[in-house]
């Protein structure tokens, strides 16, 4: 799935990086690739059968961070009632990426720096050192040398995980790159689905796509589900910053004026029902996967109600 056309020299780094251990910094906005990434380099190195650990920096508060990264022994705090490897010894072997490192705080990147440095770690609490053979992979959707030049990033550290530096552009910086996406997208989203008309296609290189490939996926899905025949239209597909569901661009409006009128609330309210009932009734991962606000979405469900439509509860 990397082998697009403007994705094919980002690939062709990535497999000739994935023969080494050198540690490799990937950058680029939310929604780029960069985890996918970083899998594609694991699987093509010699550590693939060995474990790849993944930990997202800036989803974890501070203080489980570190114990979390380096582990901890019984007692070693409150509530520390075992003995727990961390991440990095769940990697030992392996690799290790630590998504979106810019968000770590600045005091627990001095302790990386030596855990990487050293290439042993010390359960918080413990008193004896775990030798590590752990390759290093990191993403960030920040500028590191600006967060450097600011003082929020150690240089000593940037200079440790910036030793093969890849960047990924957003997606509207590489439109050849769409299409053959989207194509990839629907055969994981759209079984019975052949393809994509040529009105589809241009509508899909017309969008800034400011949510990149996550954003493109998510177009993919609602598209797929509201697609009556066997190609993908421009009317199937719905732009998260554009509109909400059944409302029409011009765009769209002017190219299927008819498919628009007759059916598209009922789809609207089938899609809506669908991907409630995927979630288990969860409002707020139904909207995720809908590309709309909870608030609209909420907006929705009341109207809904009203038509006197059997709304999913929450499981």
């Amino acid at each position: 799935d990397c082998c697009r056309p403007q994705t094919i020299q980002l690939c062709e780094l990535a497999r000739r990086v994935s023969t080494t251990n050198a540690t490799v910094l990937i950058s680029g906005e939310s929604g780029t690739g960069k985890e996918v990434l970083a899998r594609y380099i694991h699987e093509n190195s010699e550590r693939s059968e060995k474990p790849f650990v993944a930990i997202n920096c800036a989803a974890i508060p501070e203080t489980m961070l570190e114990s979390m990264l380096f582990g901890y022994e019984k007692g070693a705090y409150t509530g520390a009632y075992q003995s727990r490897a961390g991440k990095f010894e769940q990697a030992n072997g392996g690799t290790l990426l630590l998504d979106e490192i810019s968000e770590m705080d600045i005091g627990l990147q001095a302790k990386l720096l030596r855990v990487l440095q050293e290439k042993e770690v010390e359960r918080l609490g413990g008193n004896s050192t775990i030798p590590l053979d752990v390759r290093v992979l990191a993403t960030t959707n920040r500028n590191l040398r600006e967060e450097v030049a600011s003082g929020r990033f150690r240089e000593d550290l940037y200079y440790r995980l910036n030793v093969f530096p890849i960047h990924i552009p957003s997606l509207k910086m590489r439109p050849k790159d769409i299409v053959p996406l989207a194509k990839s997208l629907l055969q994981r989203h759209g079984e019975r689905i052949l393809g994509f008309t040529a009105d589809a296609e241009q509508h899909l290189l017309s969008h800034s796509w400011k949510g990149n490939v996550r954003e493109l996926d998510n177009c993919i899905q609602r598209a797929a589900i509201l697609a009556t025949g066997d190609q993908i239209t421009a009317a199937d597909i719905f732009f998260e910053d554009t509109l909400t569901l059944g409302e029409q661009t011009q765009v769209v409006e002017s190219e299927n004026p008819q498919q628009l009128d007759g059916d598209l609330k009922a789809r609207e309210k089938q899609l809506i029902v669908d991907a409630l009932k995927d979630v288990n009734g969860c409002r707020k991962d139904a909207a995720e996967r809908l590309g709309i606000s909870p608030r609209t979405l909420r907006y929705k469900l009341a109207r809904l109600k009203e038509q006197g439509v059997a709304i999913p509860a929450i499981n």
